[in-house]
């Protein structure tokens, strides 16, 4: 039986894995939850005080559910196609947040790069194409390696390094399967050191930057699997970082949000790659809340609500989390997972998000994920190594359809 509504009223888009914690705690904290999703296997849908029907890209009948059920704050995390419904919101109902235009600019990458160009941002040079051969001219031009990426998706869906010419079609075909607009960019691949950051902006002002070392997967795909914290640069390379964040915000229009920034070091240099108007995913969050002993999923939904809280760090907890993950696409037959890992010392987390008899994917992209996996350890570089080596003691059994199980 649904509860009576009688406290303030958070809207979560989003009901998958990543917004499960952020609805954990918004309950927790003592707000009714409103969840819009798509109907689907959805673990947030449970959860939810008053589950809504509705699709989070459609922006009219989400700015009109918000009315309707007068909430206090929207929030988000994990992903970035919500986010022009959540500026909507924010802007309809005045409430904390990014408003439409920036929540537009941080999803769309052609709006985004043209914003950081115009601003001077350090980003790497692109266009932005619908007609393949015209794409594939500029990607001569410019010279291989390049990227190319879909506009308006999140989770790493439709990005492919490409090599060489003879594989643009297939990079080019595989970012338009996956793009709404079908504007694909082709952009100029930065050879360097990736990493990425949790901005914390206040109102219009960024009041902390949180870096933390990336794990991907090789190329030509490049999804995150991974993060480890504290980062390895160095003080005056993390000024650098921050100095471009703080114009990176303003150029985008960012408030009240942690945002998730994917950066390049380039001979020393920070790029921008990109930007969003919500925070991370991949054990992002639980990377950071175990790194300052503050809870960042609280931190998200006080911002939402109004509230901005101070930012702390009492322990430096250096830590690192890896995305669980099915080398085929099947049905699970076996999760195993040894005494020692379980009763490991530096084991913080593990969590599957499956069960035996669930349908799994071959992982490509972050939503492919089966679970995680987060420790604790003296140096960023001895957790990665931790994880890595807790996470291939683990036994995940998938047979595909016709296979003989024996």
């Amino acid at each position: 039986m649904k509860k009576s509504f009688t406290r303030k009223r958070i809207m979560i888009l989003g009901a998958g894995v990543y917004q499960v914690p952020l609805i954990k705690k918004a309950q927790e904290m003592g707000f009714e939850t409103i969840v819009v999703s798509c109907k689907g296997k959805y673990p947030g849908i449970d959860l939810a005080d008053i589950f809504l029907d509705i699709d989070t890209t459609d922006v009219e009948r989400v700015t009109e559910a918000a009315r309707e059920y007068g909430i206090s704050g929207v929030a988000t995390t994990g992903t970035d196609v919500c986010m022009p419904a959540m500026g909507s919101v924010v802007d309809m109902l005045d409430l904390p947040g990014t408003g439409y235009g920036a929540a537009c600019r941080s999803m769309d990458k052609i709006l985004m790069k043209r914003a950081f160009m115009l601003a001077a941002i350090p980003t790497a040079a692109f266009s932005a194409f619908d007609d393949p051969v015209e794409a594939k001219r500029f990607a001569d031009h410019i010279g291989y390696p390049v990227m190319v990426k879909t506009t308006d998706s999140s989770g790493s869906r439709g990005i492919t390094k490409v090599t060489a010419e003879r594989r643009f079609a297939f990079a080019w075909e595989r970012a338009k399967s996956v793009s709404r607009s079908k504007q694909i960019i082709v952009e100029q691949y930065l050879s360097g050191v990736e990493f990425g950051a949790q901005a914390f902006v206040h109102g219009d002002k960024v009041a902390a930057v949180f870096l933390h070392g990336d794990t991907v997967t090789p190329a030509p795909y490049f999804s995150p699997i991974g993060h480890s914290m504290p980062s390895s640069l160095t003080d005056n390379q993390q000024r650098k970082v921050e100095e471009v964040i703080e114009q990176a915000v303003r150029a985008l229009g960012l408030r009240d949000c942690v945002s998730n920034v994917d950066l390049m070091l380039v001979d020393g240099e920070p790029m921008i790659i990109e930007m969003g108007a919500r925070m991370g995913a991949t054990c992002i969050p639980e990377c950071i809340s175990v790194y300052t002993g503050m809870d960042v999923y609280e931190h998200v939904i006080a911002l939402a609500m109004g509230e901005h809280r101070d930012i702390t760090v009492s322990n430096r907890q250096a830590n690192a989390g890896l995305l669980l993950r099915s080398d085929k696409t099947g049905t699970v037959r076996l999760l195993d997972v040894p005494e020692d890992v379980l009763k490991h010392p530096d084991l913080i987390d593990l969590q599957w998000d499956i069960s035996v008899g669930d349908q799994v994917c071959k992982f490509k992209v972050g939503p492919d994920r089966i679970g995680h996996i987060l420790v604790k350890a003296n140096t960023s570089q001895a957790g990665e190594r931790l994880v890595e080596c807790l996470a291939s003691q683990l036994t995940i059994t998938v047979y595909q359809e016709g296979e003989r199980m024996p």
